[in-house]
């Protein structure tokens, strides 16, 4: 199962208890994958489901709804892709049971609740919505044909609650996306796919301290880098003054640490200024070391001249 099917059986798998949050759901259905047919014995919504997991839902939905005067076809595809799908036909008194009435596709999206809301978006999602494994990138969009509704929706999305929808011309339909990690952990707790939210939330944590741990060691590594080059050029400086005058011809307060720097290699300014007598801070040992590296400056240019 990957994570987009993951999300899908989890929502279609929420219980159904309050008939205003399944008719605003089964609105959202009808606006994803709903048509009018007309016949000679009347007309009737029709609704088809790419899969028989939406279609339960559903169904479901009708149950919850007290709606029993529907038919269902199961459909099947063949080739190299097979699939089973189904269409569901209901009267027109159906849309009157989720609250259209002044026409056959215009409601209200109950945007100010967001439970409503949410409902009606989870529906909408089930019919023309996907979500790409949040593994490999954060992706979670809307397909539609209709532009202006899709840009309802996103109005609620950026302007009540605050996310980044953004919407894009396709050749046939428009598509609405959000793309930031946190934006997709909302509108799946929105939705009320709350586990597939924590597993989102999880990959960001982990990522996040594995980005703190990579900079720390970038940091770790540059420094270390650099006190390299800083040790090599006080060796070298204490190379220069051996050859020349000698360790011993420097001031007390010089000869000590430079001995003590030709003994450990390896050591910091900070561990350094421990080992002196009495210890130093590390700002100290860098003014000495500076002074040790001006002598063997000065020797280097007598030599040359």
């Amino acid at each position: 199962m990957n994570f987009s099917e993951f999300v899908r059986h989890e929502l279609c798998s929420l219980s159904v208890d309050d008939p205003q949050l399944a008719a605003n759901e089964a609105y959202g259905f009808v606006k994803a994958r709903g048509s009018l047919n007309l016949s000679q014995s009347g007309a009737e919504v029709s609704l088809r489901f790419p899969n028989i997991q939406t279609t339960r839902r559903f169904l479901k939905l009708l149950k919850a709804l007290s709606v029993k005067d529907y038919q269902m076809m199961v459909l099947s595809t063949k080739g190299l892709w097979p699939a089973r799908g189904a269409q569901v036909n209901l009267g027109l008194e159906f849309l009157e049971k989720i609250g259209v009435k002044e026409s056959l596709w215009d409601k209200i999206i109950e945007h100010r609740d967001p439970a409503m809301f949410g409902a009606f978006l989870r529906g909408f999602y089930l019919g023309c919505g996907s979500i790409l494994n949040p593994a490999r990138t954060y992706h979670w969009e809307l397909t539609y044909h209709d532009g202006e509704f899709l840009q309802q929706i996103a109005n609620v999305l950026n302007h009540t609650l605050g996310l980044e929808a953004k919407i894009k011309r396709l050749k046939h339909a428009y598509r609405l996306s959000l793309r930031r990690a946190q934006d997709v952990v909302e509108v799946l707790h929105l939705i009320g796919a709350i586990e597939a939210a924590n597993r989102v939330e999880e990959l960001v944590r982990q990522r996040s301290i594995a980005s703190d741990v990579n900079r720390s060691m970038n940091f770790i590594s540059a420094n270390a880098d650099r006190i390299g080059k800083s040790t090599a050029a006080q060796l070298k400086a204490l190379q220069i003054i051996e050859k020349t005058i000698g360790i011993d011809s420097l001031d007390e307060e010089l000869r000590e640490i430079a001995k003590l720097r030709l003994e450990n290699e390896d050591l910091s300014l900070r561990e350094l200024g421990e080992l002196m007598t009495p210890p130093m801070s590390k700002s100290m040992v860098y003014s000495r070391l500076r002074k040790i590296m001006s002598i063997a400056k000065n020797l280097a240019q007598e030599r040359v001249g």
